[in-house]
């Protein structure tokens, strides 16, 4: 009996931008009067909300995406990304339907245009991406942006092998824990681009990172 391999390919991407363009660069927003809450505030907040995500066991990892279950898979990936800064000691993440659209376009895009990078053909960057769904408000306001791709064949396009995946990256693994993101979003198609599947099986997936600096 033939057995068909399965594969899985990583890319990582980040790009910083402060006020003034200048990369590398960032200017700290200035610190916001505390709101009121009934949270716990400050550290006491933020452990709080680690210890809650380590408890939380996540569902769907092994999960091999199709059509009709991809809200299932992305769900699994967000909470495993977030786990992962949990351990770390970092705040979780928080989904951005803005993020969403760019990084399921992106992923859509892989297949479709049968390549797998992250600025396209035609010189579409995942900045240029991002900012045309609005999630960057104009041309003088800072940002960080990253962006992290994946696909895999067979078991290997599951979410738990594909954030495994990410996290044997220093790459990817930077994206992941870095501290000034505060949103993400997620994107999975399917399938894979043709020229890398071999006709196999799998999906594509895009998660892109970021924070804007106001």
């Amino acid at each position: 009996m033939r057995t068909r391999a399965a594969h899985l390919r990583t890319e990582a991407r980040t790009e910083t931008h402060s006020r003034d363009h200048r990369v590398r660069s960032i200017t700290p927003p200035p610190t916001p009067a505390p709101a009121p809450s009934t949270e716990p505030a400050g550290e006491e907040g933020n452990a709080a909300k680690i210890a809650a995500l380590l408890a939380t066991p996540c569902i769907g990892t092994q999960v091999t995406p199709e059509a009709d279950n991809l809200q299932e898979v992305r769900t699994s990936v967000f909470c495993l990304i977030n786990r992962v800064r949990a351990e770390h000691g970092e705040e979780p993440l928080v989904e951005n339907a803005e993020l969403d659209a760019a990084a399921e376009s992106h992923a859509n895009e892989l297949v479709a245009d049968d390549y797998f990078a992250h600025v396209a053909p035609d010189g579409i960057t995942p900045v240029d991406r991002i900012r045309s769904t609005g999630y960057i408000p104009g041309p003088e306001v800072g940002y960080v942006i990253g962006e992290n791709l994946a696909w895999g064949t067979f078991t290997l396009s599951t979410p738990q092998s594909i954030v495994e995946a990410w996290l044997a990256s220093p790459g990817h693994l930077a994206n992941i824990l870095e501290s000034n993101y505060h949103e993400t979003g997620i994107g999975i198609s399917p399938a894979v681009p043709s020229s890398l599947s071999g006709g196999a099986p799998g999906a594509t997936y895009a998660q892109e990172f970021g924070v804007i600096i106001h």
